[in-house]
């Protein structure tokens, strides 16, 4: 048998199975079968051999069927149990037991006996009157009336409740053990319907595992079809997890505790669960839950959140530091949790190494040995004079008096300042050492005979008064200011770069005040520097190339990153005609159908990578300056360490004058919206090339159908002209694709690749109409001189 039991009470129903007996009966708070008031255990409803029986607790006052029960008895259904002032209504309907617990009504009203005494008989006793009921004479026939008339009365109010009943359907899903509707007139249940008349009725449904549903139901003729769910009863489920106990368990987002855990209360269905505790990895997964109050156990298996890592280093004995925390030394075998860490090996003597380590739960990584490099010396390098740039290999390190970290070994260190011989020492340096270097540059000379109209004019050398004017100097090979004053004369200001071993004669004649300025006349060969216009740029992280998804975007132009720290300078205009024809005076940029490219103004074209190298050099000797080429077998290649003569511009010097200087983010044309140009911003291929040119810009002209002269249209924020525009312009660098190879590392003062078939080409041209042409990060390429090609020059500081 599988019997339900249902306790019903004004506060609502309560239901036990079969496995509960016995059931406790009265008002403590372990009882089964409550009662408001009175004992807390006054009986005890228990089975033997499928029958129901009760028993009273021994003492207490309990009345089944009036009769007052001092041990057990068998309880049937419509018995009545009295307990106190409560009564407990028995119905047994097949496996299903009902206990309806209810107040007895009270006595409302008072009750006193008669006011006249009753008669006292002559013994003095008191006596009720006896009345005792006689029987009367059978009168047969009036039964029989009476007993028919019965039996017509029920079939007319059956014929009646045929008529008018109607049949009414309730589905309740899942199917219950009981289903009853109860009301009045009564329900007559035929197969899984129901026949009753319209009014109100009480449903009830009972299923093992679910809540009892208790509704009512309003039937009417519009109204007879009713369908309800029975709620699932919550499981009672269990939590345990291995290897550790201890872990935080969230089911649907909630947190319910920490294993282990008993009986959890969980609703049926689906849920998703989440553990987790310290060291081991987050476990998440669905949870089916049974519910209908059956337990379910659920063990978790936490798998490890570290890896076992062997760390070694060499020499061995360095300490190993996350962040502040101490790890161990080398040899060392440590547990890591998953992620990534910055690993810091220390040891005295020599230089901190670090390593970057992605660690996977569960395995066992042995990442390579930590090589140490011995500690730097640190070297206090001063200079008479001061202000010598000190350059180790092939980096800037500053100028003296400057204070550096060198690694230990040899090491050579280039001095050059300018008007003194550059000084090369080679020294050795211990690990950690901390020495200092103090040398005496050697100046280098050149003569200048200075003759001056009044001849008693007094001389200042840079702004230092030297004495007479008229004279013999003996000055240091760098740029010197000589200014020439005398009384009733307007003061004369002469820039002069003497040469070594060379003799240069210089005359200054002074203008009388008030004596109108006459122009004055190129002075020739005599070592006054040429105002070039070189713009300074300092240290700058230049971002190359651009965006994938940028229109006109190449496959060459990938994004990589350059930084800059040694200073230098960039001339701010391409080299003209005029000036490259003081290099090379036969030289001749050529024409373009009848117009010429040969104005003295106008930017030099038609010369190679050589041709422009060639004259950074002849410029540097100019000026004093070290050369930066030299050449090797066919080609010129840079002097190394490199110094601060003249040179092209690297393409990473280029890019960052041309996209970034002066701005706030790189740019992509020389004009500031998008392609194509709304108003004239450089001389690119436009309307008045359209009989030169298979295509121009339409609807653009900027006048020029060839080259036009330098610094004609406006300069870009960072003071250069013709950055977009005019001619494309030769740099330093051999050209490589760059394409295809992923995340570039940052490299620094990058000089390009070391050897090539082609330099890398910058900038667009008179000839350019296209937007991926005339992008700011479009590359070109060349070997060979043409006619929208020049270039300008630039040197380190």
């Amino acid at each position: 048998m599988s019997r339900i039991f249902e306790i019903i009470t004004s506060r609502g129903s309560r239901i036990f199975a079969e496995d509960d007996l016995p059931l406790a009966v009265g008002s403590g708070v372990n009882a089964h079968i409550p009662l408001p008031a009175g004992p807390e255990t006054a009986a005890w409803l228990a089975e033997s051999r499928g029958y129901l029986y009760l028993q009273a607790e021994a003492g207490r006052a309990v009345y089944h069927n009036h009769e007052h029960l001092t041990g057990s008895v068998w309880v049937k259904s419509g018995d009545i149990t009295r307990i106190g002032n409560y009564l407990l209504r028995w119905s047994l309907m097949g496996d299903r037991v009902e206990v309806q617990v209810e107040e007895a009504l009270r006595q409302k009203t008072p009750l006193e006996p008669p006011v006249v005494e009753p008669p006292v008989d002559s013994s003095g006793t008191k006596t009720l009157p006896r009345v005792e009921q006689r029987p009367r004479p059978a009168r047969s026939g009036r039964r029989f009336v009476v007993a028919a008339s019965l039996f017509l009365l029920v079939l007319v109010a059956a014929a009646v409740f045929l008529l008018s009943a109607q049949r009414v359907q309730v589905e309740v899903q899942p199917l219950p053990d009981h289903l009853q509707l109860s009301g009045f007139p009564p329900a007559i249940k035929i197969g899984d319907t129901f026949l009753c008349l319209s009014g109100r009725y009480r449903l009830s449904a009972q299923k093992i595992g679910y809540r009892p549903l208790f509704t009512q139901l309003a039937i009417a003729p519009d109204k007879d079809h009713f369908s309800f769910t029975l709620e699932k009863l919550p499981g009672r489920v269990s939590f345990t997890s291995s290897p550790v106990s201890g872990a935080e368990v969230r089911v649907d987002g909630h947190v319910v505790g920490k294993t282990p855990l008993e009986d959890m209360e969980l609703a049926a269905g689906k849920h998703r669960l989440r553990a987790q505790v310290d060291r081991y990895l987050p476990l998440e997964q669905d949870l089916i839950v049974e519910g209908a109050g059956k337990k379910q156990v659920v063990s978790l298996s936490l798998q490890p959140g570290w890896a076992e890592v062997a760390l070694a280093s060499d020499p061995s004995g360095a300490t190993v530091m996350e962040q502040k925390n101490r790890l161990g030394e080398t040899p060392l075998t440590l547990q890591l949790l998953a992620g990534q860490h910055t690993l810091s090996f220390v040891k005295e003597g020599f230089t901190p190494a670090q390593l970057v380590l992605e660690v996977t739960a569960g395995t066992s990584p042995a990442p390579k040995t930590v090589k140490l490099s011995p500690a730097p010396a640190r070297v206090h390098l001063r200079s008479v004079p001061p202000g010598a740039a000190v350059v180790v290999g092939d980096h800037l390190l500053g100028t003296t008096p400057v204070t550096v970290n060198l690694p230990s070994g040899s090491r050579t260190i280039h001095l050059q300042l300018a008007g003194y011989k550059p000084m090369v020492l080679t020294r050795r340096f211990a690990p950690a050492a901390d020495e200092e270097v103090a040398v005496k540059l050697v100046p280098r000379y050149g003569t200048v005979f200075l003759t001056t109209d009044p001849v008693d004019a007094v001389l200042l050398i840079d702004g230092k008064k030297h004495g007479p004017a008229t004279g013999r100097l003996r000055l240091t090979t760098r740029e010197h200011r000589l200014t020439v004053r005398a009384r009733g004369f307007v003061d004369a200001s002469r820039t002069i770069l003497p040469r070594e071993g060379v003799s240069t004669r210089l005359a200054i004649r002074l203008r009388k005040k008030g004596e109108k300025k006459e122009p004055r006349r190129g002075e020739g060969n005599t070592g006054v520097t040429a105002d070039i216009g070189m713009i300074g740029l300092g240290s700058a992280t230049v971002l190359m190339g651009a965006p994938r998804r940028e229109p006109g975007r190449r496959a060459n132009e990938q994004d990589r990153a350059v930084r800059l720290v040694r200073p230098f300078f960039m001339a701010a205009k391409p080299v003209t005609n005029g000036e490259f024809c003081r290099f090379q005076p036969g030289h001749r940029s050529g024409n373009i159908g009848g117009a010429t490219l040969d104005g003295d103004k106008q930017p030099v074209v038609n010369v190679s990578w050589q041709d422009a190298v060639a004259y950074c050099n002849w410029l540097s000797r100019k000026q004093g300056l070290p050369e930066f080429y030299q050449r090797q077998g066919k080609t010129m290649v840079p002097v190394r360490p490199f110094n601060i003569g003249y040179r092209l511009p690297t393409e990473a010097e280029w890019s960052f004058g041309a996209r970034m200087a002066g701005r706030g983010q790189r740019a992509r044309y020389p004009w500031p919206s998008k392609f194509p140009p709304r108003t004239v911003a450089g001389n690119f291929g436009d309307e008045s090339a359209r009989s030169l040119l298979p295509v121009v810009i339409s609807g653009y002209n900027d006048g020029f159908a060839v080259t036009a002269p330098v610094a004609q249209f406006p300069k870009n924020p960072g003071g250069f002209f013709d950055m977009g525009g005019n001619v494309r312009q030769w740099c330093h660098d051999w050209y490589i694709a760059y394409a295809g190879l992923g995340e570039q590392k940052e490299t620094v003062d990058s000089m390009g690749p070391a050897s090539g078939t082609h330099h890398v080409v910058r900038g667009s041209s008179w000839r350019d109409a296209t937007m991926p042409t005339l992008r700011l990060s479009y590359r070109g390429y060349s070997k060979v001189a043409k006619d929208d090609i020049g270039f300008r020059v630039a040197r380190y500081k």
